[in-house]
This record gives C-alpha cells, sequence and structure tokens, in this order.
C-alpha cells in the first residue's frame, strides 16, 4: 500500500467543507484516500461552529444535529422553534440559515456546554466564546441599523440623527448678528 502526505487536504464527510493540513493518504485499488480519524475531524468541527464568525450554514445544523444524536423534534425544542423551523434552517444546505441571530447563539453556547467540561480555565473560555459571539451578534445588528437609516436617508420628511441637536437648539435657532 503507498502512502504519501497532501499539505491541504479538503475533507467534506462531514457535510461541509473542513480544510486538513499535513494528511497521510493512502492508495486502496488506485485511489488515494484520507487516513483520518473522522470522530477527531468532527470534535474538532463541532467545538469550531461556537466561535465562527460567520452565520451557521444549514449543512451544519444538520451536521449539529447528528453529531448528538438529537431527532428533528427533539432538535427543535432544543433551540424553542418548531420542526418545520429547523427542517427549513437544513435545507439552505451550504448557504447561510434565514434563523434569527438570539436562537443562533443560543444553539452555539448549547453546543459549547454540551462539548467542554466545567473547570475554571473552561470557564474563561465560555466566556471569550460568548464574547466572540458577543460580537458578531453586534455587528450584524449594527449592518442591520445602518441599512435601515441608509434606506431613510432620501426621505425629505425624515431628519438623519448624524448630527443631534439640543432641545433648546431646536426650539431657538441662532439669531443672525
Amino acid at each position: 500500500m503507498s502512502k504519501k502526505v497532501v499539505k491541504n487536504y479538503t475533507y467534506t464527510g462531514l457535510g461541509f467543507p473542513i480544510e486538513l493540513h499535513q494528511v497521510e493518504m493512502v492508495k486502496f485499488e488506485g485511489e488515494w484516500h484520507p487516513k483520518i480519524d473522522v470522530r477527531k475531524v468532527a470534535d474538532f468541527a463541532i467545538k469550531s461552529l461556537v466561535a465562527q464568525e460567520s452565520r451557521l450554514t444549514g449543512d451544519q445544523i444538520r451536521f449539529i444535529r447528528s453529531y448528538f444524536s438529537i431527532s428533528l423534534r427533539d432538535f427543535a425544542k432544543v433551540v424553542n422553534e418548531s420542526h418545520s423551523a429547523v427542517k427549513k434552517w437544513e435545507d439552505f444546505s451550504d448557504k447561510p440559515t434565514n434563523m434569527d441571530l438570539n436562537i443562533e447563539i443560543m444553539l452555539r453556547l448549547y453546543i459549547f456546554d454540551q462539548v467542554v467540561i466545567k473547570t475554571e480555565r473552561k470557564k474563561i473560555e465560555f466566556y471569550n466564546c460568548y464574547a466572540s459571539l458577543k460580537k458578531i451578534f453586534l455587528h450584524y445588528q449594527s449592518v442591520r441599523n445602518f441599512r435601515a437609516l441608509t434606506s431613510l436617508k432620501g426621505k425629505s420628511d425624515v431628519e438623519m440623527p448624524d448630527k443631534k441637536k439640543s432641545r433648546s437648539q431646536k426650539n431657538h435657532p441662532k439669531k443672525a448678528a
């Protein structure tokens, strides 16, 4: 059996691409296959999803559910949604879902709670993950607010809040000298 090491290998066996480095490959029946521990890759992937900066995709939602061996209905209870909503999220495949950002944060915290032991060091890591999730949430919230404000900018009856006037300035404009 021939062997070689591949510098970068994209593994898709979990339903979404994961970049692996220095992967040993073995030649079997004329084809090269990665020699990897799928459980270790899955453990790494589930932990990585907690702090992933981009929104979760439908394939990642399906992976999370299968990683914890949870039925569609039981998973829906975890995120306090209907099973049909979970199915719709999974149907997004490799695209980001349309789930509410608060639900996504709750799901990421659930993952973290399930896969990490609660030691003092782990509590600090938990806080750091929470801070990362909060940063992501605030970013998306500010983007949403910015879009809402810019859509109003062209309307003459709406004053943009970029220059705030004090109450006295609004009621008593400066007199010309």
